[in-house]
């Protein structure tokens, strides 16, 4: 249902940077995380990285277009791991990636934010309500750290009774942070109104209605997303985080959950202070190609959604009916399971020797229906039900051929039964069809030139169906000098499940770029894939019962250095 990735065009800003040190050795660029993480639309940031620019001249590498960035010629004392983001006035809010490199190699890739509210940095001390950070309403976004064992950060702001307060934090999922990070509502008695741990995933969020007039507080402390034995609150550089504070716009999903772009339609909105104005809104497809974005300049966030290959219904209340809501193969579908124990059920014809794909999609998109589907017969009869896709993975998949001509009827609900506002979902059925996708153990390669040839290994997945096509795995967008020969992946052989591709460099060359590796069906050339890789140092394992996948991205690099 979703299209697929490609790697997007570089936009490339060059500093030229003077060496303080002449007679140090060169070194790469070395980034574990930026501070701030982010910044308004429309405005300069300054920013620091936690280790080292590399040596001069740096160049800095951008996933999509919106920032420039500047590292200064002669930095000052103190600040020579400084640089500045200028955020163009026309920039579309979102995630950000950001690579530096130099002749020596390149850093792994770091998120940075683009948001839409005023931004503001956290400052110390402000642990406790007497000494809470004031935050003017209706809408900021704090950049802060968690510098240390047992740090708590205190935020105030004033609400008239009535009034509701968005408090959300973006720390672990987007930035890569290690920690497990909560939110708590507290008043002028120090008394805990609210507390939220985990919304999306691992990053709280807390919608608060205040009961009267009068100063609130927000505290947020954290555990380490590893569990580890300590019992304090937890803290270190590393734990960067962004917290939005707002009275303003602020929305959750939209229904339906997926857009189809031929549609031209808008979507509606579903959130917390939205006029009949922001209700609904017209998405535009992102750079990528596979999502489309939701954003407005009054809207406090942003959403990304899936592009779907078909119109996108909504639910209605046939599904609450006995003979469930009639679809039309191929059909994708929002809805929603409102109420514990609800039960959405959805019927279509189908004729024997059908293959379909019934597919839910909710929980990697943010929301917590662990999903459960049922597949019955005209009679009634139970075919098959799912749970989990497959380990760790909450979201429902089944392949299934059909037995015999006539109606069938598909049920999902909670695992848990389970259900509320945010238990919403996007499923698809779809002829079954065999796909393959690709990924390399690395996200950075370097190779250096006139030695000996650098091997990548590409991992094949052929998925179930399994994919039977020969897929010739190539590289595109090498320099001249530079020699890589396409390596057929072939069912059965060696190559099935990976492929080597070896690059040789001539002594003279000299490179710095995106890697662009693409895996081609040669029985079908338009099912076409570029690999993915996980990146490093930004994907704790987290050794807890509802784990999320480690983040991988189509981001992937090359260097090609002189002996």
């Amino acid at each position: 249902m979703l299209s697929t990735a490609r790697i997007l065009p570089a936009v490339v800003s060059i500093a030229l940077v003077s060496s303080l040190f002449p007679q140090a050795k060169a070194a790469p660029p070395s980034v574990n995380y930026l501070n701030p993480a982010g910044g308004q639309i429309g405005q300069q940031v300054e920013v620091s990285v936690d280790k080292t620019l590399g040596t001069a001249p740096v160049s800095v590498w951008t996933s999509a277009p919106g920032l420039t960035v500047t590292i200064p010629e002669k930095p000052a004392k103190g600040k020579e791991k400084q640089f500045t983001v200028q955020i163009d006035a026309a920039a579309k809010p979102g995630l950000y990636w950001l690579r530096f490199h130099n002749a020596e190699g390149a850093s792994e890739i770091r998120p940075f934010i683009v948001g839409t509210l005023p931004e503001q940095a956290e400052a110390e001390p402000n642990e406790d309500l007497e000494h809470a950070q004031k935050c003017e309403l209706p809408g900021v976004t704090i950049n802060g750290v968690l510098a240390k064992s047992g740090d708590v950060d205190t935020f105030q702001v004033k609400l008239k009774k009535g009034q509701t307060l968005i408090a959300s934090q973006t720390a672990n999922e987007q930035l890569g942070s290690p920690m497990d990070g909560l939110l708590q509502i507290i008043n002028h008695r120090g008394t805990v109104l609210e507390q939220m741990e985990d919304t999306l995933w691992f990053d709280p969020r807390i919608v608060f209605t205040a009961p009267e007039d009068g100063t609130y507080y927000v505290r947020t402390f954290a555990f380490p997303a590893d569990p580890n034995s300590t019992i304090r609150f937890a803290g270190a550089a590393s734990y960067i985080y962004r917290l939005t504070l707002t009275t303003g716009p602020f929305i959750d999903h939209s229904l339906p959950l997926a857009w189809h772009p031929s549609t031209a339609t808008p979507v509606a909105l579903e959130g917390w202070n939205l006029p009949d104005d922001l209700k609904t809104l017209l998405p535009t497809v992102t750079e990528s190609k596979e999502q489309a974005l939701l954003s407005h300049p009054r809207l406090g966030n942003w959403l990304t959604i899936p592009l779907s290959t078909t119109p996108v219904v909504l639910e209605t209340k046939e599904s609450q009916a006995e003979k469930g809501q009639l679809l039309t193969i191929p059909a994708t579908v929002t809805g929603k399971i409102t109420e514990p124990k609800e039960i959405d059920s959805f019927r279509f014809t189908a004729k024997k020797g059908d293959k379909l794909t019934f597919k839910v999609d909710t929980y990697m998109l943010g929301y917590p229906l662990d999903a459960y589907i049922k597949l019955f017969d005209a009679k009634g009869k139970l075919l098959k039900e799912v749970d989990d896709a497959r380990r760790n993975y909450y979201d429902a998949q089944l392949d299934y051929g059909i037995p015999a001509d006539g109606e069938y009827r598909l049920e999902v609900t909670d695992r848990f039964q389970y259900g509320g506002f945010r238990y919403v979902y996007l499923l698809s059925i779809q002829p079954t069809e065999a796909d393959f996708s690709l990924q390399t153990t690395e996200e950075q390669y370097t190779l250096t030139a006139g030695d000996k040839p650098l091997e990548i290994e590409v991992t094949v997945n052929r998925q179930s169906p399994r994919f039977n096509d020969d897929i010739e795995i190539s590289v595109a967008g090498l320099p001249a000098g530079v020699t890589c020969e396409p390596v057929v992946s072939k069912l059965k052989e060696k190559t099935e499940k990976s492929v080597k591709l070896k690059l040789e460099a001539k002594a003279d060359v000299v490179f710095q770029g995106p890697l662009e590796i693409k895996g081609v069906s040669l029985k079908d050339k338009t099912q076409v894939h570029t690999p993915t890789a996980v990146i490093k140092g930004i994907s704790p394992k987290r050794k807890t019962a509802r784990p999320k996948a480690d983040l991988e991205l189509p981001y992937l690099w090359l260097t090609i250095k002189k002996k």
